[in-house]
């Protein structure tokens, strides 16, 4: 269930007015949080259900698309969305002065039409792409441990929101908190997610204060 709009908004400018941290924030039970100071969240399969168009593109017509570019593309432009309380979250934090970004293996170009419909840049203090380090979460953490210093904070005050086993595993060595986002494209990593990370979530509705509708 969405977050009820209108409470949202009451507590963003609740917790706005008081000059709260991100613990004070969110959901109290979440104590691995206290002494966190900014907030990485991958995109793909964490923030946007967008996995299955990834990887299994034949069945969403990939082969009826000049290149695989222009098919991915044309996905974010149409067909790929925010999951459940994703667009709340980044706004509850930017709002209140958490320093919050976005790091995608994903260059910005490609999910550009995403960003748009649903206004997603104006939730971030900024968009850190695999192309703007040079290489992949799949070989190196870079992307992670930019993002930590242009947000202007060591890896140990930093959360990293992931759907993916393999990059939880290499925040984890760097340091960061880590919460594991379930995605249905990597329900099989489910048990070790849970198993490495800080925290896991089904829904990121469970980072919000339990007043709130879920």
């Amino acid at each position: 269930m969405l977050i009820s709009l209108k409470r949202f908004q009451q507590t963003a400018l609740c917790a706005e007015a008081l000059n709260l941290t991100a613990y004070e924030i969110l959901n109290p039970k979440k104590e691995y949080l206290k002494g966190v100071k900014a907030f990485i969240f991958d995109m793909d399969g964490t923030l946007v259900d967008s996995m299955r168009f990834w990887n299994r593109s034949e069945e969403h017509g990939i082969n009826d698309y000049p290149t695989p570019e222009e098919y991915i593309i044309d996905k974010y432009n149409k067909d790929i969305d925010p999951k459940a309380n994703a667009m709340e979250l980044l706004a509850l934090l930017h709002e209140n002065g958490i320093p919050v970004c976005i790091a995608s293996d994903t260059p910005l170009y490609i999910s550009k039409g995403l960003f748009e419909r649903h206004d997603i840049l104006s939730r971030i203090d900024f968009y850190i792409g695999s192309d703007d380090v040079g290489t992949y979460k799949q070989k190196s953490a870079k992307i992670f441990l930019e993002a930590a210093k242009r947000l202007g904070f060591p890896p140990e005050e930093c959360v990293i929101f992931e759907d993916r086993i393999t990059y939880c595993k290499r925040a984890k060595a760097e340091g960061f908190k880590v919460v594991g986002v379930f995605d249905e494209e990597s329900r099989d990593d489910t048990l070790e997610m849970q198993h490495i990370c800080d925290d896991y979530v089904y829904n990121l509705s469970k980072m919000m204060k339990s007043q709130l509708s879920f």
